[in-house]
């Protein structure tokens, strides 16, 4: 779906929400004003009807006049603006009316209508916390306003009740944002997982018949290297680049593959241990020091070994990637998470990541390195999925990157 289709699906949306919203209101707004004013008095009290303010009419000749204009803003796509000035102007209205009405009168203050819960109650149609915070304030200080120029304090009972009804309209707004959030997230991680599938697929596919010639080759350039000594520059170049290739295969079949269900316990110590004699030498090329901190009494793991090595491998080369050669400290915890869980968090002093290449680590075949496949940390997302755990990331630009991988003891 284009970003057009989007916008106009989100325009409908906001059209239908908008006139419920109306509708709504103004049938509240009438069959109130026409029940209190006209039927009450007249069944129930015996009392000549009418509209008491001196306002009223003209109440209603503005609040009916906002209709042509907001159908001109509905047309000129301005829809978003008509909620406010519906709020605005019928509460600038009513204020006006209920002050020149109460100001040089002794009678206790009775003024209101329902329209104005029916506002702050359907605020949450529009899923817009901003919207509804609006609605509530401007109640708010629509009675205050009242209390203080006409000097009474009956304004507090239609206060406590505007509050008491914005409460509940909160925890549905809440509920209805919750929801959209749920619905999001499992939406994007459908089309993460789609992605991953078609990946897979190719993967499989074509992933065998590109290494068959790929090895060829690798062996002709070797010979030619042999046969032709001056020219190592350019061979040695041809060389890295086909490893290059072999290693985006790799990675390539490796998301294709099946979960593995090879699991073995294996101590964590002994993981970390070897991962670190792997990438010690380019650690030490840039004078950077590892911290291992490691609980003594944690219990085995169960897990694929040569995955876990793979993922711990991936993670500290990035880490040491984005330090730089001045030296530094690459810290490793490692601890018990949860009853069933362990913890390792990769700490490294690097150069930090923005939120926008946070949001796009995990996405296939994206990179901030030159010489990067975009394929490492979706790799390994992959392997830490397969082994029911969860990968998280944190990092701040110029001070590092903290990464907690987060296992399960058992399968």
């Amino acid at each position: 779906m284009n970003i057009q289709n989007i916008h106009e699906r989100l325009l409908n949306e906001e059209k239908r929400a908008l006139k419920v919203y109306l509708l709504t209101f103004y049938i509240t707004f009438i069959l109130y004003d026409l029940f209190y004013y006209y039927l009450y008095p007249t069944y129930i009290l015996d009392k000549p009807a009418g509209l008491e303010s001196p306002f009223g009419f003209w109440n209603y000749v503005i609040i009916f006049g906002l209709l042509p204009v907001s159908y001109y803003l509905i047309r000129q796509g301005k829809l978003y603006i008509v909620k406010y000035l519906y709020i605005f102007i019928y509460l600038t209205v009513t204020t006006t009316s209920d002050i020149f009405q109460y100001m040089n009168t002794v009678g206790e203050f009775k003024s209101g209508n329902v329209a104005e819960i029916i506002l702050i109650l359907f605020s949450p149609i529009f899923i817009n916390k901003r919207f509804f915070f609006v609605c509530l304030l401007a109640s708010i200080i629509r009675y205050v306003m009242i209390g203080i120029v006409i000097n009474t304090s009956a304004v507090a009972f239609p206060i406590v009740l505007i509050i008491t009804f914005a409460a509940i309209s909160y925890i549905l707004l809440n509920r209805f944002l919750s929801y959209i959030h749920a619905l999001t997230s499992a939406n994007e991680e459908l089309k993460h997982r789609e992605k991953l599938a078609i990946i897979g697929q190719m993967a499989t596919s074509i992933g065998h018949e590109i290494r068959n010639p790929l090895a060829s080759l690798k062996g002709f350039t070797q010979l030619q290297k042999e046969k032709y000594i001056h020219d190592q520059k350019y061979f040695s170049i041809m060389e890295q680049e086909i490893e290059r290739i072999d290693l985006i295969v790799n990675d390539l079949l490796l998301l294709g593959k099946p979960k593995s269900n090879q699991f073995q316990k294996h101590q964590m110590k002994d993981i970390l241990s070897y991962v670190l004699s792997i990438t010690k030498q380019q650690a030490s090329h840039k004078q950077i020091s590892f911290s291992l901190e490691m609980d003594p009494h944690l219990p085995e793991v169960e897990c694929v070994e040569n995955q876990i090595k793979q993922v711990f491998i991936n993670v500290i080369k990035n880490g040491l990637d984005s330090m730089n050669v001045d030296g530094g400290v690459y810290t490793i915890l490692v601890k018990q998470h949860s009853r069933n869980e362990i913890s390792i968090s990769f700490i490294d002093q690097g150069c930090g990541m923005s939120e926008t290449v946070i949001e796009n680590l995990f996405t296939p075949f994206y990179t901030t390195k030159e010489d990067g496949t975009g394929l490492g940390l979706i790799v390994s997302k992959k392997i830490i999925e397969d082994h029911l755990g969860r990968i998280f990331v944190e990092s701040e630009v110029n001070k590092g990157t903290r990464m907690d991988v987060i296992l399960p003891i058992s399968q």
